[in-house]
Protein backbone atom coordinates (compact mmCIF):
# COMPACT_ATOMS: atom_id res chain seq x y z
CA UNK A 1 0.00 0.00 0.00
CA UNK A 2 1.16 3.64 -0.28
CA UNK A 3 2.26 6.06 2.26
CA UNK A 4 -0.29 7.91 4.43
CA UNK A 5 -1.12 11.28 2.54
CA UNK A 6 0.51 14.20 4.56
CA UNK A 7 3.48 11.94 5.64
CA UNK A 8 7.00 13.28 4.90
CA UNK A 9 8.46 11.62 1.94
CA UNK A 10 11.80 9.90 2.15
CA UNK A 11 15.18 11.05 0.49
CA UNK A 12 16.10 8.96 -2.91
CA UNK A 13 19.77 7.23 -2.95
CA UNK A 14 21.14 6.69 -5.82
CA UNK A 15 22.67 3.53 -6.76
CA UNK A 16 26.83 3.00 -5.59
CA UNK A 17 27.86 2.96 -9.17
CA UNK A 18 26.42 6.39 -9.40
CA UNK A 19 28.09 7.97 -6.95
CA UNK A 20 31.62 6.09 -7.78
CA UNK A 21 30.88 7.75 -11.34
CA UNK A 22 29.90 11.13 -10.40
CA UNK A 23 33.80 12.64 -10.37
CA UNK A 24 34.31 11.50 -13.44
CA UNK A 25 31.16 12.98 -14.81
CA UNK A 26 31.84 16.16 -13.14
CA UNK A 27 34.71 16.94 -14.73
CA UNK A 28 37.68 16.20 -12.52
CA UNK A 29 41.74 16.12 -13.61
CA UNK A 30 43.23 12.71 -13.35
CA UNK A 31 45.95 12.66 -10.50
CA UNK A 32 49.61 12.27 -11.04
CA UNK A 33 51.40 9.07 -12.25
CA UNK A 34 54.80 7.81 -11.96
CA UNK A 35 55.83 5.90 -14.79
CA UNK A 36 59.43 5.01 -13.41
CA UNK A 37 60.28 4.78 -9.89
CA UNK A 38 63.78 5.10 -8.13
CA UNK A 39 64.69 1.85 -6.54
CA UNK A 40 67.85 1.16 -4.10
CA UNK A 41 70.45 -0.34 -5.70
CA UNK A 42 74.46 -1.25 -5.09
CA UNK A 43 76.83 1.81 -6.04
CA UNK A 44 80.59 1.88 -5.62
CA UNK A 45 82.16 4.44 -4.08
CA UNK A 46 83.40 7.44 -6.37
CA UNK A 47 81.72 5.88 -9.71
CA UNK A 48 78.63 7.41 -11.29
CA UNK A 49 75.11 6.31 -9.99
CA UNK A 50 71.72 7.56 -11.40
CA UNK A 51 68.34 7.04 -9.12
CA UNK A 52 65.48 7.10 -12.20
CA UNK A 53 61.96 9.52 -11.59
CA UNK A 54 59.38 9.82 -14.55
CA UNK A 55 56.26 11.66 -13.69
CA UNK A 56 52.81 11.48 -15.93
CA UNK A 57 50.54 14.71 -14.84
CA UNK A 58 47.42 16.11 -17.01
CA UNK A 59 49.24 19.30 -16.34
CA UNK A 60 52.86 20.62 -15.60
CA UNK A 61 54.43 19.71 -12.21
CA UNK A 62 57.50 20.33 -10.34
CA UNK A 63 59.79 17.15 -9.44
CA UNK A 64 62.19 17.68 -6.85
CA UNK A 65 63.85 15.06 -4.20
CA UNK A 66 64.31 14.64 -0.73
CA UNK A 67 67.20 12.62 1.49
CA UNK A 68 65.73 11.73 4.55
CA UNK A 69 62.65 14.13 4.08
CA UNK A 70 64.95 17.30 3.54
CA UNK A 71 65.38 19.05 -0.35
CA UNK A 72 68.00 18.18 -2.24
CA UNK A 73 70.09 20.59 -3.23
CA UNK A 74 72.29 20.57 -7.00
CA UNK A 75 75.78 20.67 -6.78
CA UNK A 76 78.39 19.61 -9.48
CA UNK A 77 78.69 16.04 -7.71
CA UNK A 78 74.81 15.52 -7.63
CA UNK A 79 72.37 17.21 -9.33
CA UNK A 80 69.07 17.07 -11.23
CA UNK A 81 68.86 15.77 -14.51
CA UNK A 82 65.20 16.01 -15.69
CA UNK A 83 63.27 14.43 -13.29
CA UNK A 84 65.96 11.97 -12.06
CA UNK A 85 68.99 12.79 -9.55
CA UNK A 86 72.34 12.36 -11.18
CA UNK A 87 75.66 11.18 -9.22
CA UNK A 88 78.99 11.92 -10.37
CA UNK A 89 80.34 10.64 -7.64
CA UNK A 90 78.73 8.67 -4.75
CA UNK A 91 80.40 9.58 -1.51
CA UNK A 92 79.72 7.40 1.21
CA UNK A 93 79.30 9.72 3.67
CA UNK A 94 76.92 12.56 1.72
CA UNK A 95 74.56 9.90 0.33
CA UNK A 96 73.94 7.38 2.70
CA UNK A 97 69.65 7.64 3.88
CA UNK A 98 66.81 7.16 1.86
CA UNK A 99 66.15 9.30 -1.16
CA UNK A 100 62.48 10.28 -2.35
CA UNK A 101 60.94 11.69 -5.78
CA UNK A 102 58.32 14.22 -4.96
CA UNK A 103 56.00 15.26 -7.97
CA UNK A 104 53.57 18.84 -6.93
CA UNK A 105 51.22 20.35 -9.23
CA UNK A 106 51.70 24.08 -8.15
CA UNK A 107 48.38 25.30 -9.86
CA UNK A 108 46.05 22.46 -7.79
CA UNK A 109 48.74 21.73 -4.79
CA UNK A 110 48.31 18.03 -5.56
CA UNK A 111 51.61 15.88 -4.37
CA UNK A 112 52.74 12.82 -4.98
CA UNK A 113 55.58 11.18 -3.91
CA UNK A 114 57.50 8.31 -4.98
CA UNK A 115 58.72 5.18 -3.18
CA UNK A 116 61.83 5.38 -0.99
CA UNK A 117 65.45 4.33 -2.50
CA UNK A 118 68.75 4.07 -1.04
CA UNK A 119 72.43 3.03 -1.66
CA UNK A 120 74.08 -0.21 -1.04
CA UNK A 121 77.36 1.81 -1.05
CA UNK A 122 80.61 -0.58 -1.87
CA UNK A 123 83.75 1.13 -0.48
CA UNK A 124 87.37 0.34 0.93
CA UNK A 125 89.62 2.99 2.75
CA UNK A 126 93.68 2.65 3.63
CA UNK A 127 94.62 2.87 7.22
CA UNK A 128 97.69 2.15 9.48
CA UNK A 129 98.33 -0.50 11.45
CA UNK A 130 98.68 0.13 14.84
CA UNK A 131 99.65 -0.84 18.46
CA UNK A 132 96.44 -2.05 19.97
CA UNK A 133 98.28 -3.64 23.05
CA UNK A 134 99.96 -2.91 25.37
CA UNK A 135 99.35 0.64 25.61
CA UNK A 136 102.57 1.74 24.36
CA UNK A 137 105.97 0.29 22.61
CA UNK A 138 107.91 1.20 26.19
CA UNK A 139 105.79 -1.64 27.44
CA UNK A 140 106.75 -4.01 24.86
CA UNK A 141 108.92 -7.09 26.71
CA UNK A 142 109.68 -10.61 26.04
CA UNK A 143 107.31 -13.00 26.48
CA UNK A 144 104.39 -10.85 26.47
CA UNK A 145 101.52 -10.54 23.87
CA UNK A 146 101.19 -7.71 21.43
CA UNK A 147 98.58 -6.88 19.26
CA UNK A 148 98.48 -5.20 16.24
CA UNK A 149 95.38 -3.61 14.55
CA UNK A 150 95.21 -2.91 11.04
CA UNK A 151 92.96 0.28 10.69
CA UNK A 152 91.50 -0.70 6.76
CA UNK A 153 88.19 -0.83 6.86
CA UNK A 154 85.34 -1.25 4.14
CA UNK A 155 81.75 -2.12 2.89
CA UNK A 156 81.16 -5.32 2.57
CA UNK A 157 83.78 -6.78 5.75
CA UNK A 158 87.26 -6.90 3.37
CA UNK A 159 89.44 -10.02 4.19
CA UNK A 160 92.91 -9.33 5.46
CA UNK A 161 95.91 -10.82 4.98
CA UNK A 162 99.28 -9.40 7.71
CA UNK A 163 102.71 -9.44 6.35
CA UNK A 164 105.96 -8.62 8.28
CA UNK A 165 108.94 -7.59 6.34
CA UNK A 166 106.86 -8.14 3.09
CA UNK A 167 106.09 -11.65 3.98
CA UNK A 168 102.66 -13.16 4.26
CA UNK A 169 101.76 -14.29 7.65
CA UNK A 170 99.67 -17.59 7.19
CA UNK A 171 96.95 -18.24 9.76
CA UNK A 172 98.06 -21.75 10.66
CA UNK A 173 101.11 -20.63 12.75
CA UNK A 174 101.31 -21.22 16.29
CA UNK A 175 102.97 -17.95 17.40
CA UNK A 176 100.40 -15.77 16.36
CA UNK A 177 96.76 -15.97 15.65
CA UNK A 178 94.99 -13.14 12.86
CA UNK A 179 91.31 -11.94 13.88
CA UNK A 180 89.86 -10.37 10.37
CA UNK A 181 86.57 -9.35 12.78
CA UNK A 182 88.35 -7.33 14.98
CA UNK A 183 91.21 -6.73 12.13
CA UNK A 184 93.69 -7.88 14.63
CA UNK A 185 97.22 -9.64 14.65
CA UNK A 186 97.78 -11.04 18.15
CA UNK A 187 101.29 -12.12 18.79
CA UNK A 188 101.61 -14.80 21.98
CA UNK A 189 103.70 -14.78 23.19
CA UNK A 190 105.98 -11.89 21.61
CA UNK A 191 109.85 -12.45 21.16
CA UNK A 192 112.90 -11.11 19.20
CA UNK A 193 112.25 -13.44 16.18
CA UNK A 194 108.55 -11.29 15.92
CA UNK A 195 110.98 -8.06 15.64
CA UNK A 196 110.26 -6.34 11.70
CA UNK A 197 108.05 -4.18 9.45
CA UNK A 198 103.80 -5.05 10.00
CA UNK A 199 102.06 -4.35 7.47
CA UNK A 200 98.24 -5.30 5.82
CA UNK A 201 96.63 -5.56 3.30
CA UNK A 202 92.57 -6.02 2.49
CA UNK A 203 90.42 -7.11 -0.39
CA UNK A 204 86.65 -6.69 -0.97
CA UNK A 205 84.72 -6.46 -3.71
CA UNK A 206 85.28 -3.01 -3.90
CA UNK A 207 88.94 -3.60 -4.75
CA UNK A 208 92.35 -4.05 -2.54
CA UNK A 209 93.64 -1.54 -0.44
CA UNK A 210 97.07 -1.74 1.77
CA UNK A 211 98.01 0.36 4.91
CA UNK A 212 98.81 3.69 4.78
CA UNK A 213 101.77 3.14 7.54
CA UNK A 214 103.10 0.59 8.93
CA UNK A 215 104.57 -0.52 12.39
CA UNK A 216 107.74 -1.46 13.19
CA UNK A 217 108.18 -4.04 16.19
CA UNK A 218 111.70 -4.47 17.53
CA UNK A 219 111.70 -6.96 20.99
CA UNK A 220 115.25 -7.49 22.19
CA UNK A 221 116.55 -10.64 23.84
CA UNK A 222 119.28 -9.69 25.60
CA UNK A 223 121.39 -12.39 24.46
CA UNK A 224 121.02 -11.14 21.01
CA UNK A 225 124.24 -8.79 20.41
CA UNK A 226 123.25 -5.07 19.95
CA UNK A 227 125.67 -2.27 18.60
CA UNK A 228 126.69 0.07 21.26
CA UNK A 229 129.91 1.67 18.97
CA UNK A 230 130.14 1.40 15.35
CA UNK A 231 133.50 2.02 13.69
CA UNK A 232 133.45 5.40 11.74
CA UNK A 233 135.59 5.31 8.00
CA UNK A 234 138.64 6.78 8.68
CA UNK A 235 141.86 9.49 6.79
CA UNK A 236 144.96 9.42 7.95
CA UNK A 237 148.77 10.62 6.57
CA UNK A 238 151.29 8.01 5.45
CA UNK A 239 152.42 6.57 9.00
CA UNK A 240 150.03 8.30 11.32
CA UNK A 241 147.80 6.58 13.55
CA UNK A 242 144.51 4.48 12.84
CA UNK A 243 141.71 4.04 15.42
CA UNK A 244 138.41 2.23 15.09
CA UNK A 245 135.80 1.74 17.89
CA UNK A 246 133.20 -0.89 18.19
CA UNK A 247 131.33 -2.09 20.77
CA UNK A 248 128.34 -4.64 21.83
CA UNK A 249 126.27 -5.42 24.10
CA UNK A 250 124.77 -8.22 25.63
CA UNK A 251 123.91 -10.74 28.46
CA UNK A 252 125.95 -12.77 28.44
CA UNK A 253 128.82 -10.46 27.14
CA UNK A 254 129.09 -11.41 23.74
CA UNK A 255 132.40 -12.14 21.59
CA UNK A 256 133.59 -9.53 19.36
CA UNK A 257 136.33 -10.01 16.52
CA UNK A 258 138.13 -8.30 13.98
CA UNK A 259 138.61 -8.78 10.22
CA UNK A 260 141.20 -7.38 7.38
CA UNK A 261 139.64 -7.31 4.20
CA UNK A 262 141.40 -10.64 3.01
CA UNK A 263 139.23 -11.92 5.83
CA UNK A 264 142.58 -12.28 7.77
CA UNK A 265 141.56 -11.97 11.75
CA UNK A 266 143.40 -9.58 13.92
CA UNK A 267 144.23 -9.89 17.67
CA UNK A 268 146.84 -9.39 20.11
CA UNK A 269 148.28 -12.95 19.78
CA UNK A 270 148.25 -13.84 15.57
CA UNK A 271 149.08 -10.35 13.60
CA UNK A 272 149.52 -10.85 9.82
CA UNK A 273 152.71 -9.24 8.72
CA UNK A 274 150.91 -6.67 6.65
CA UNK A 275 149.41 -5.85 10.35
CA UNK A 276 152.02 -6.48 12.61
CA UNK A 277 151.19 -2.93 14.56
CA UNK A 278 147.86 -3.29 15.35
CA UNK A 279 146.22 -3.65 18.38
CA UNK A 280 142.89 -4.65 20.01
CA UNK A 281 141.99 -3.33 23.46
CA UNK A 282 139.97 -5.18 25.82
CA UNK A 283 136.90 -2.76 25.20
CA UNK A 284 137.17 -3.64 20.86
CA UNK A 285 138.94 -0.66 19.76
CA UNK A 286 141.44 -1.61 17.15
CA UNK A 287 144.37 0.66 16.63
CA UNK A 288 146.71 0.80 13.82
CA UNK A 289 150.39 2.35 13.87
CA UNK A 290 152.58 3.62 10.88
CA UNK A 291 149.79 3.24 8.69
CA UNK A 292 151.38 2.58 5.60
CA UNK A 293 149.01 2.13 1.88
CA UNK A 294 149.22 -1.74 2.00
CA UNK A 295 147.33 -1.20 5.40
CA UNK A 296 144.31 0.76 3.02
CA UNK A 297 141.63 -0.86 2.82
CA UNK A 298 138.22 -2.43 4.63
CA UNK A 299 138.27 -3.61 8.20
CA UNK A 300 135.22 -5.78 9.39
CA UNK A 301 133.99 -5.74 13.34
CA UNK A 302 132.06 -9.07 14.44
CA UNK A 303 129.75 -8.90 17.44
CA UNK A 304 128.06 -12.43 18.41
CA UNK A 305 126.10 -13.15 20.80
CA UNK A 306 124.85 -16.26 22.84
CA UNK A 307 121.95 -16.20 20.49
CA UNK A 308 120.45 -14.82 17.37
CA UNK A 309 122.68 -14.03 14.35
CA UNK A 310 126.08 -12.21 13.95
CA UNK A 311 126.28 -8.24 13.62
CA UNK A 312 128.63 -7.25 11.14
CA UNK A 313 129.93 -3.56 11.26
CA UNK A 314 132.65 -2.50 8.68
CA UNK A 315 134.50 0.81 8.21
CA UNK A 316 137.00 1.76 6.01
CA UNK A 317 140.57 3.03 6.33
CA UNK A 318 141.77 5.60 3.94
CA UNK A 319 145.19 7.15 3.06
CA UNK A 320 145.15 10.93 2.54
CA UNK A 321 146.24 12.13 -0.65
CA UNK A 322 146.54 15.33 -2.88
CA UNK A 323 147.85 15.89 -6.27
CA UNK A 324 149.54 18.61 -8.04
CA UNK A 325 148.06 22.19 -9.06
CA UNK A 326 147.45 23.23 -12.41
CA UNK A 327 149.55 26.29 -13.67
CA UNK A 328 148.79 29.48 -13.79
CA UNK A 329 148.52 32.08 -17.13
CA UNK A 330 150.11 35.82 -16.10
CA UNK A 331 147.02 38.10 -15.98
CA UNK A 332 146.31 41.52 -17.26
CA UNK A 333 144.04 43.25 -16.51
CA UNK A 334 142.98 47.16 -16.69
CA UNK A 335 142.87 50.02 -13.92
CA UNK A 336 138.88 50.30 -12.70
CA UNK A 337 137.63 46.90 -14.01
CA UNK A 338 136.78 43.77 -11.67
CA UNK A 339 138.06 40.78 -12.27
CA UNK A 340 138.21 37.43 -10.88
CA UNK A 341 140.71 34.33 -10.73
CA UNK A 342 139.70 30.93 -9.98
CA UNK A 343 141.57 28.50 -8.38
CA UNK A 344 140.70 24.97 -9.82
CA UNK A 345 141.55 22.72 -6.25
CA UNK A 346 143.26 19.42 -6.62
CA UNK A 347 141.70 16.34 -6.19
CA UNK A 348 142.52 14.71 -2.93
CA UNK A 349 141.35 12.60 0.32
CA UNK A 350 139.93 14.51 2.40
CA UNK A 351 138.74 17.48 0.02
CA UNK A 352 141.46 20.07 0.50
CA UNK A 353 141.10 23.44 1.60
CA UNK A 354 141.65 26.62 -0.56
CA UNK A 355 142.53 30.05 0.22
CA UNK A 356 144.26 32.78 -1.18
CA UNK A 357 147.39 35.13 -0.40
CA UNK A 358 148.84 38.10 -1.48
CA UNK A 359 152.52 39.13 0.19
CA UNK A 360 152.10 36.31 2.53
CA UNK A 361 148.78 37.60 3.87
CA UNK A 362 145.74 35.73 3.83
CA UNK A 363 142.39 37.83 1.45
CA UNK A 364 139.75 38.35 3.97
CA UNK A 365 136.32 37.53 2.27
CA UNK A 366 135.29 40.88 1.86
CA UNK A 367 136.82 44.59 0.75
CA UNK A 368 137.78 45.52 -2.43
CA UNK A 369 140.50 42.98 -2.89
CA UNK A 370 138.84 39.69 -1.47
CA UNK A 371 138.27 35.63 -1.79
CA UNK A 372 134.57 34.29 -2.71
CA UNK A 373 134.79 30.81 -2.13
CA UNK A 374 137.83 29.45 -5.05
CA UNK A 375 137.98 32.77 -6.71
CA UNK A 376 140.45 35.88 -6.41
CA UNK A 377 138.03 38.49 -6.66
CA UNK A 378 139.50 42.07 -7.28
CA UNK A 379 136.83 45.29 -7.49
CA UNK A 380 137.75 48.41 -8.99
CA UNK A 381 141.27 47.19 -9.86
CA UNK A 382 144.04 49.68 -9.12
CA UNK A 383 147.81 50.14 -9.90
CA UNK A 384 148.54 48.97 -6.48
CA UNK A 385 146.58 45.52 -7.12
CA UNK A 386 149.45 44.33 -9.53
CA UNK A 387 151.90 41.77 -8.20
CA UNK A 388 152.21 37.75 -7.41
CA UNK A 389 148.88 36.27 -5.75
CA UNK A 390 149.32 32.83 -4.65
CA UNK A 391 146.67 29.97 -4.37
CA UNK A 392 147.17 27.70 -1.19
CA UNK A 393 145.16 23.64 -1.15
CA UNK A 394 145.86 21.49 2.00
CA UNK A 395 144.58 18.70 3.77
CA UNK A 396 146.30 15.79 5.82
CA UNK A 397 148.58 14.70 2.84
CA UNK A 398 150.28 17.99 2.27
CA UNK A 399 150.08 20.86 0.93
CA UNK A 400 150.24 22.56 -2.99
CA UNK A 401 150.40 25.67 -3.93
CA UNK A 402 150.46 27.81 -7.30
CA UNK A 403 151.43 31.83 -8.09
CA UNK A 404 149.67 34.03 -10.76
CA UNK A 405 151.24 37.17 -11.56
CA UNK A 406 148.91 40.04 -12.12
CA UNK A 407 149.71 42.81 -14.30
CA UNK A 408 147.21 46.17 -14.06
CA UNK A 409 147.24 48.07 -17.17
CA UNK A 410 146.51 52.06 -17.05
CA UNK A 411 145.64 54.30 -19.59
CA UNK A 412 148.56 56.49 -20.86
CA UNK A 413 148.69 59.02 -23.98
CA UNK A 414 151.97 57.60 -26.05
CA UNK A 415 154.64 59.76 -27.22
CA UNK A 416 155.31 60.71 -30.96
CA UNK A 417 158.10 58.77 -32.20
CA UNK A 418 160.25 55.82 -30.03
CA UNK A 419 159.96 57.45 -26.68
CA UNK A 420 159.90 55.33 -23.96
CA UNK A 421 156.80 54.91 -21.83
CA UNK A 422 157.23 55.82 -18.51
CA UNK A 423 155.51 54.43 -16.03
CA UNK A 424 155.47 51.72 -12.61
CA UNK A 425 157.33 48.55 -13.09
CA UNK A 426 154.44 45.86 -14.29
CA UNK A 427 152.49 48.81 -15.87
CA UNK A 428 150.99 48.33 -19.68
CA UNK A 429 149.93 50.64 -22.16
CA UNK A 430 146.81 51.40 -23.77
CA UNK A 431 146.55 54.03 -26.57
CA UNK A 432 144.12 57.02 -27.14
CA UNK A 433 144.88 58.70 -30.21
CA UNK A 434 143.54 62.68 -30.97
CA UNK A 435 140.52 63.62 -33.28
CA UNK A 436 141.95 64.40 -36.59
CA UNK A 437 145.15 63.46 -36.21
CA UNK A 438 146.10 60.84 -38.79
CA UNK A 439 148.10 57.64 -36.96
CA UNK A 440 150.51 55.39 -37.97
CA UNK A 441 150.78 52.26 -35.63
CA UNK A 442 154.23 50.88 -34.51
CA UNK A 443 155.28 48.44 -32.44
CA UNK A 444 157.30 47.96 -29.03
CA UNK A 445 157.39 46.10 -25.97
CA UNK A 446 155.53 47.35 -22.64
CA UNK A 447 157.54 46.66 -19.69
CA UNK A 448 156.57 43.45 -18.19
CA UNK A 449 153.56 43.38 -19.65
CA UNK A 450 154.09 39.93 -21.68
CA UNK A 451 152.38 40.86 -24.68
CA UNK A 452 153.06 43.21 -27.72
CA UNK A 453 150.99 46.47 -27.49
CA UNK A 454 150.62 49.54 -30.10
CA UNK A 455 151.71 53.09 -30.14
CA UNK A 456 151.08 55.75 -32.75
CA UNK A 457 153.38 58.49 -34.01
CA UNK A 458 151.72 61.23 -36.50
CA UNK A 459 152.58 61.61 -39.60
Amino acid sequence: MGAARGSPARPRRLPLLSVLLLPLLGGTQTAIVFIKQPSSQDALQGRRALLRCEVEAPGPVHVYWLLDGAPVQDTERRFAQGSSLSFAAVDRLQDSGTFQCVARDDVTGEEARSANASFNIKWIEAGPVVLKHPASEAEIQPQTQVTLRCHIDGHPRPTYQWFRDGTPLSDGQSNHTVSSKERNLTLRPAGPEHSGLYSCCAHSAFGQACSSQNFTLSIADESFARVVLAPQDVVVARYEEAMFHCQFSAQPPPSLQWLFEDETPITNRSRPPHLRRATVFANGSLLLTQVRPRNAGIYRCIGQGQRGPPIILEATLHLAEIEDMPLFEPRVFTAGSEERVTCLPPKGLPEPSVWWEHAGVRLPTHGRVYQKGHELVLANIAESDAGVYTCHAANLAGQRRQDVNITVASEHLCPEGQGEVEGNTGLGVMDRGFPGTHLRSSQFWALQAWESVHYWESV
